[in-house]
């Protein structure tokens, strides 16, 4: 297939139908795309685009501005009849040239598919972080973690960056919708919004990110030892409270947190598989 012929326009609501052809069977089925299509469709301040040969949409991708400076790259979908054709590369080739374009000094993504990381790698992106999923299903009976204010949070700085592990995480919140860079400001944006949870004292801090299921999704985990175990207890207790299924903690394997996990009824959501946060410098 000419990829020349590629065109890129704004997905639109019509578009709905043959989004769902396009995503029926990846990730057996259950793919997010779907779920967030009216979502994506109506935010004017990121780019959901489909790309169409001869007015057939064959795939779709998504660019959003997150921070200052740095753009999210999500959604790359072709169609199955027409992959294997250079149609994904074309479209990641737009998606950073417009980026590059407007200013952003970084694009970031994340992924777990080994074909994407095949794409990803050789359009020079380089992977920054890894993460291996655990799970601990809900309990009942016990109390919910702290949620600190966003005065306090900044406190919690100098604790989170001591932290064993906290080097493994290379300086970024692996939220795979949308890493940030690991700072002060950052621990105050999220307890904001709610989504830090501190363990006794303030020796153990969860950061949670938007789940994609019915958990309590964890993105990072500072602190050590028995603070630590009471927090990834109380997270069980909430998801619980909340009347939700479980809590996912993403975790970059060898991390010392992986004994505290075990210990608090934790294991592998998904040992063989690893999910990676990317980035490419576009300066």
């Amino acid at each position: 297939m000419d990829t020349t012929e590629l065109t890129l326009r704004p997905v639109r609501p019509a578009d709905r139908e043959r989004t769902l052809e396009i995503t029926k069977d990846v990730w057996e089925g259950r793919d997010y795309v779907p779920r967030v299509f009216d979502r994506w469709v109506s935010d004017a301040g990121a780019e959901f685009q489909a790309a169409e040969i001869e007015g057939v949409v064959v795939g779709l991708q998504r660019l959003r501005p997150y921070a200052p400076g740095l753009i999210w790259y999500e959604g790359l979908r072709v169609a199955g009849e027409s992959r294997r054709r250079g149609i994904a590369r074309a479209m990641l080739q737009a998606a950073i040239a417009e980026a590059h374009e407007q200013g952003f000094h970084e694009m970031r993504l994340a992924t777990r598919d080994v074909p994407a990381i095949r794409l990803f790698e050789s359009a020079g992106f380089k992977a920054v972080v890894e993460m291996k999923w655990w799970r601990g299903l809900r309990v009942e009976g016990g109390e919910p973690a702290r949620i600190p204010e966003p005065g306090e949070a900044r406190k919690l700085w100098p604790a989170l960056q001591s932290s064993p592990g906290v080097e493994l995480y290379a300086g970024i919140v692996p939220d795979m919708n949308g890493a940030r860079d690991l700072s002060a400001e950052e621990l105050e944006r999220l307890a904001a919004g709610g989504l830090i949870r501190v363990g006794p004292g303030g020796r153990a801090i969860a950061l949670l990110r938007e789940p994609w299921g019915q958990n309590v999704a964890v993105s990072l985990l500072a602190g050590r030892g028995g603070a630590l175990r009471e927090l990834l207890m109380a997270l069980r207790f909430e998801a619980d409270a909340d009347g939700l299924n479980h809590v996912t903690v993403n975790l970059p394997p060898g991390h010392p947190a992986e004994e505290d996990l075990r210990a608090s009824g934790y294991d592998f959501a998904d040992a063989e598989h690893s999910a990676f946060v990317y980035a490419l410098k576009l300066d």
